[in-house]
């Protein structure tokens, strides 16, 4: 293999991961919401809150630094405008997760924790239906989808 075809490896790798995070995290969100019992909601925004801090993270590094390095293997600016926009795009990503979501997720999980065995009360229902949090989560998974199509539909136009 050559240094490019590694490097597009370690990058695809690294978006792998950033999907992979965004549909555990979505799928976990959405089964908190349902679930009836207090330590159920805690174990499934545990979930949440390791596959955004660490698989995300993960992704990230993986999806910048490889991506960098491919940029000029490939012969790509990176004062190109797509090029530009994905940095923009995997930075606002990761401010909005790290800086607010998790801060929501982790706020939710705390009233749970304090519930113990017992059932979902109307203050957890609430934590859990926050609306800029479920905000946050549509932001997020769009951004991720358009940094995907950036990363497909612009390398070969």
């Amino acid at each position: 293999m050559s240094t490019q075809e590694w490097y597009l490896f370690g990058h695809l790798l690294g978006v792998f991961f950033l999907l992979a995070a965004t549909g555990l995290t979505t799928g976990a969100a959405i089964a908190a919401g349902r679930a009836t019992a207090a330590n159920t909601v805690v174990t499934l925004l545990d979930l949440q809150l390791r596959s955004e801090r660490i698989v995300t993270s993960i992704g990230a590094i993986l999806a910048i630094v490889f991506g960098s390095l491919l940029v000029n293997e490939a012969g790509y600016s990176f004062g190109d405008a797509w090029i530009s926009t994905a940095y923009t795009l995997i930075i606002l990503a990761l401010a909005l997760d790290h800086g607010f979501y998790l801060r929501k997720v982790k706020a939710a999980r705390e009233v749970a924790v304090t519930l113990g065995n017992g059932p979902v009360t109307a203050e957890l229902r609430d934590k859990l239906n926050d609306g800029g949090a479920r905000l946050a989560g549509i932001v997020l998974t769009l951004l991720w989808l358009v940094f995907l199509w950036l990363m497909i539909a612009k390398p070969g136009a």
